[in-house]
C-alpha cells in the first residue's frame, strides 16, 4: 500500500522470535520441524518465510474498504450477538479493564462463503458483503487457499512433533469442510500519544493466524513475562501465531501468546495501519478436548457421557469468544478478564481439567 515506509525505529524493545522457511518445513527437514516446535512452545510466534502468499492486492482492497462511507459499512456490521463476518466498527471491542474502547476497524470474509463450503454453496449470499468485497473472492480465494496451505502444512509437522496419530491433527483443519476461518483485513487511523491502544491484549480465538503487515504496533508479552515486545515487521516474512482452539487440542503443550497493537512508533505512527490476516479454525464439528486422551469421536461420545456435559464445538467456541470481547458486553474488570482469553487466564485455566471446556461453563471456566 506504501511505497515509501519510515524505518522501524531502533533502541525499542523487539521480541526474539525464529523465521521458519516453509520451503524446507513443507519438505519434511527436520531441523525446521524442531525450530517450529520450539518457537511455538515458547513465544507462541514466529516468521515464516518463503511462503509464497501474495497478500498485496489486499492492502488495496483493505484502503477500498475502509473509504466506504459509513452508513455502508454499517450495513454489515457484525453486531454483539458472537456473528464473526462482516464489519467491525471502531469502539466495538474494549482495550482495558475500564472499558476504554477501541481504535480500529476491521471487516471479516467467510473462507466458506468464498469457496462456496457447506452452507455457503446451498445458500449463497447475495448481500453479505459489499461490491468492492464481492469483487475481489477469485483474489480472495487464492489467498485463502495459499495461506490455508501454510496452517495445514504447520498443524501436520506440529502433530508429529507430539507424537499425536498420524494425520490427526491436520484431518481437523481441512480447507474443503466447513469452518469459521477468515480473511481479515483492518484499519488503525493515527491516534492521539495518550491514546496508544488500537485493540486491547487477548489471545486469539482458533488455530492458527497468518499476518502480513508493513508497519510496526503488533506487541507481545515475553515467555514468563509481564514485557511487552514488539514484533517488527519483515516484509518477506508472514508473522505467525497459535491460538486457543489449538491449545485446548494439544492440552496446552504449546502457547498462544498475549499479543495487542498500539500505535506504530515512531514517524509510522503517523500513517493509516493496515493489516491482512488470514485465521483458521478447527473445522466446525471438531470438539474442543484433550486428542492425547480422547482422540477419536467415539472417545469424545464416552467423555460426554460420562460427564453428562456437551462439549463446545469449534464454531460455538468461537461465537462465545466473539460476543465476550464486545462493547456491550463489559459490565466490570471481570468482563474484561473473560475477554482476553484462554493464555492470559493460565492461572484460571491451570485449576481446570482443560478437556472439559462445556456448553455451559461454570463461574471457574468463564475466566478462562
Amino acid at each position: 500500500m506504501y511505497d515509501d515506509i519510515p524505518p522501524f525505529p531502533s533502541g525499542l524493545p523487539v521480541a526474539d522470535i525464529a523465521t521458519i522457511d516453509f520451503d524446507l518445513l513443507s519438505r519434511g527437514d527436520e531441523a525446521q520441524a524442531q525450530a517450529l516446535l520450539h518457537s511455538c512452545q515458547n513465544y507462541g510466534f514466529f516468521y515464516l518465510s518463503n511462503h509464497h502468499v501474495d497478500s498485496s492486492f489486499i492492502f488495496n482492497l483493505a484502503n477500498e474498504v475502509f473509504s466506504l462511507p459509513l452508513a455502508e459499512k454499517m450495513k454489515y456490521d457484525m453486531g454483539t450477538t458472537g456473528k464473526y463476518f462482516g464489519y467491525k466498527r471502531s469502539g466495538g471491542f474494549f482495550v482495558d479493564d475500564k472499558g476504554t474502547k477501541d481504535h480500529s476497524e476491521f471487516y471479516n470474509v467467510s473462507k466458506d462463503e468464498v469457496l462456496g463450503i457447506g452452507k455457503a454453496l446451498q445458500e449463497p449470499s447475495t448481500d453479505g458483503n459489499p461490491q468492492v468485497v464481492l469483487d475481489n473472492f477469485d483474489r480472495l480465494k487464492v489467498f485463502m487457499t495459499s495461506c490455508h496451505r501454510l496452517v495445514y502444512t504447520i498443524v501436520a509437522s506440529l502433530g508429529r512433533s507430539l507424537d499425536l496419530p498420524l494425520g490427526l491433527l491436520e484431518s481437523m483443519h481441512e480447507l474443503d469442510r466447513p469452518s469459521v476461518d477468515q480473511a481479515r483485513v483492518t484499519c488503525a487511523p493515527p491516534i492521539k500519544p495518550s491514546e496508544t491502544i488500537t485493540l486491547g491484549e487477548h489471545t486469539d480465538f482458533g488455530s492458527v493466524t497468518v499476518l502480513f503487515n508493513q508497519l510496526g504496533g503488533l506487541q507481545v508479552l515475553a515467555p514468563n513475562k509481564r514485557d511487552w515486545e514488539y514484533v517488527q515487521p519483515r516484509p518477506e516474512c508472514a508473522v505467525i501465531n497459535l491460538g486457543d482452539s489449538l491449545i485446548k487440542l494439544l492440552n496446552g503443550k504449546l502457547y498462544s501468546a498475549v499479543h495487542r497493537v498500539v500505535s506504530p512508533p515512531g514517524p509510522q505512527g503517523q500513517l493509516v495501519r493496515h493489516s491482512v490476516v488470514y485465521f483458521a479454525r478447527p473445522n466446525s464439528n471438531v470438539k474442543l478436548r484433550d486428542l492425547f486422551t480422547y482422540p477419536t469421536e467415539d472417545d469424545v461420545k464416552k467423555l460426554e457421557g460420562d460427564t453428562g456435559e456437551r462439549l463446545l464445538n469449534a464454531d460455538e467456541w468461537v461465537k462465545q469468544r466473539a460476543k465476550n470481547w464486545n462493547t456491550a458486553q463489559y459490565k466490570d474488570k471481570e468482563s474484561y478478564k473473560a475477554s482476553r482469553g484462554t493464555e492470559h487466564n493460565r492461572d484460571q485455566w491451570d485449576t481446570v481439567d482443560p478437556v472439559r471446556f462445556v456448553e455451559k461453563p461454570s463461574k471457574q471456566v468463564e475466566a478462562v
